[in-house]
């Protein structure tokens, strides 16, 4: 999903957007009046920082505002996302980003507007299924064994659709992960009890399994056995 595509919706084009060669004090009564709590600064089309409303006061509480520009601040030189790449190319960097919004540029560099950081981390929980219509299911298996296919057509065989899954290492020589699933089941009960048929350790399932004991699991999975005797 290109980024461009992700925030549609969500992108702002109404920030305000100071050259850097607004006087500061201006650009602190804008920004005063209007409620902002940062903004992005270009040259040419270009951006080069993002000023906040704490740095304008503290120049003003120094009495330094007067014909200082705003490129003549120290601000802290920040880059920006491209509206041409993928969101989960992007990802790693967004931690990069210390203020809540986040400037975009287009494919040659020049300023585009802004997206809320928040909105993105929201946007990318909705592609992995984070919310409360799915349940997580994980599963300890060996590297060098795992085939995907083979535990994800487990899955749907059991009547389970995968929205997402993510593997991560568990040990350290890198032998052992864990593979984690979103799923979509209406009796997760007997799917976990199907999987450790198949010889599946199950680490953790949610979101009932995180609310009631290792007791509880264990009675209603007897009960089921009971029940298909």
């Amino acid at each position: 999903m290109l980024l461009n595509e992700c925030v549609e919706g969500m992108f702002d084009t109404t920030c305000p957007v100071f050259a850097d060669d607004t006087v500061a004090v201006e650009a602190l009564a804008f920004m005063q009046k209007g409620g902002f709590e940062c903004a992005p600064v270009v040259h040419e089309g270009v951006l080069t920082a993002m000023v906040t409303i704490v740095d304008l006061l503290l120049l003003e509480q120094l009495q330094k505002t007067k014909n200082v520009r705003l490129k003549d601040l120290n601000l802290e030189r920040v880059e920006s996302i491209g509206r041409h790449e993928h969101l989960f190319d992007i990802f790693s960097r967004i931690q990069t980003f210390s203020l809540p919004l986040i400037a975009v540029s287009e494919r040659d560099g020049k300023y585009a507007g802004v997206v809320e950081k928040v909105l993105l981390f929201k946007r990318l929980a909705a592609i992995f299924h984070l919310g409360e219509e799915a349940v997580t299911l994980e599963l300890d298996v060996p590297s060098f064994d795992l085939k995907l296919s083979e535990v994800i057509a487990a899955l749907e065989k059991n009547d389970a659709t995968v929205l997402s899954f993510g593997i991560y290492p568990v040990t350290p020589d890198g032998e052992g992960v864990t593979v984690t699933f979103r799923l979509q089941t209406y009796d997760l009960f007997r799917l976990v009890k199907n999987l450790e048929q198949y010889g599946y350790s199950i680490r953790y399932t949610s979101p009932f399994f995180q609310e009631k004991d290792d007791d509880m699991r264990e009675k209603a999975l007897e009960f089921i056995r009971f029940m298909d005797m």
